[in-house]
């Protein structure tokens, strides 16, 4: 066999592998030989196949993720950090009402805001058991973008939100490899098992300890809060996150209020709130010692 045959059959074994898990052969690869992913459909993916959709192909990642939600038979497990799409809970709805057992893990700042709230409303008035991370600091989001079903897996970036699905890039792997889809599912059930006494909120708003002072803050980490005081200074940062102290001297102050580049904008002149007494209500965190509340929208800010 000269070598250009032995190179041809090479490519013709390596297209039909890939073929096999849901790949063609295609363009070029570090390698020589190059995968092309293949076009985007709407269906449960068939035994031994994997894909990978980029958002705006087609703008149906949330059809995708129905569609295993309707295929799943007897088990679904759901981690997503915004859920705003009343689609894919429909999809949970009718999962769990014809005896698919449904469970869910949601970002607890994230499932209490407006948006958010109405979906997690619909999931647990139709009996389906949602849950909220607790980490013990009162730092960190769940940040998981994850459905596992007994017969196959989905995550990537892709939040079950209309600007991710219509308009931001976004990635979403769906897959049926076994020994994936059972890993997957066991993090999955770690986390809700983990959470299982904090029960996400429903339509409700959540639950706030009230109006404290700012040095108080640090007593209350993992708290909904309103923390009151007044606002020496807004410094902007060189990668644009706004710090609010409430402190001649950041270093030692027991509170403080973090506004990060993507939604500084949203605020406008922080600047002009100081000298003035300013209330920031979210969840108190801590954040290398101190206690500290992220703000994301302007409603958290109020003079």
């Amino acid at each position: 066999m000269n070598s250009k045959m032995g190179r041809a059959l090479i490519v013709v074994i390596l297209s039909l592998a890939a073929g096999g898990v849901g790949y063609s052969l295609g363009g070029t690869t570090s390698q020589g030989v190059a995968v092309s992913i293949p076009a985007q459909t709407v269906a449960a993916p068939i035994a031994g196949s994997v894909r990978v959709i980029y958002s705006l192909d087609q703008k149906q990642n949330d059809k995708e993720i129905i569609a295993l939600i309707d295929a799943a038979k007897s088990s679904i497990y759901f981690a997503i950090y915004e859920f705003t799409l009343k689609d894919i809970a429909d999809a949970l709805v009718a999962a769990k009402n014809r005896g698919v057992a449904v469970y869910g893990v949601v970002d607890a700042g994230e499932s209490s805001n407006s948006y958010d709230r109405p979906i997690i409303s619909e999931l647990t008035s139709a009996g389906i058991p949602v849950v909220t991370e607790k980490h013990t600091t009162g730092n960190g989001i769940m940040h998981i973008k994850a459905i596992v079903t007994d017969q196959a897996y989905a995550l990537g970036s892709y939040n079950w939100t209309n600007s991710a699905t219509t308009v931001n890039d976004e990635l979403l792997e769906i897959g049926t490899d076994p020994t994936l889809r059972q890993t997957y599912e066991n993090i999955l059930k770690k986390l809700f098992t983990a959470y299982r006494g904090n029960a996400a909120a429903s339509a409700a708003a959540p639950v706030s300890i009230g109006t404290i002072d700012y040095t108080d803050a640090p007593s209350h980490i993992g708290d909904l809060a309103s923390v009151r005081g007044t606002l020496i200074d807004a410094h902007t940062s060189s990668s644009g996150t706004v710090f609010l102290d409430f402190c001649k001297s950041y270093k030692t102050c027991p509170f403080s209020g973090v506004i990060f580049a993507d939604d500084a904008k949203k605020f406008g002149d922080i600047g002009s709130y100081a000298g003035k007494t300013v209330t920031l209500s979210g969840k108190i965190s801590s954040y290398q010692g101190k206690a500290e509340i992220i703000l994301s929208d302007p409603s958290q800010l109020t003079h």
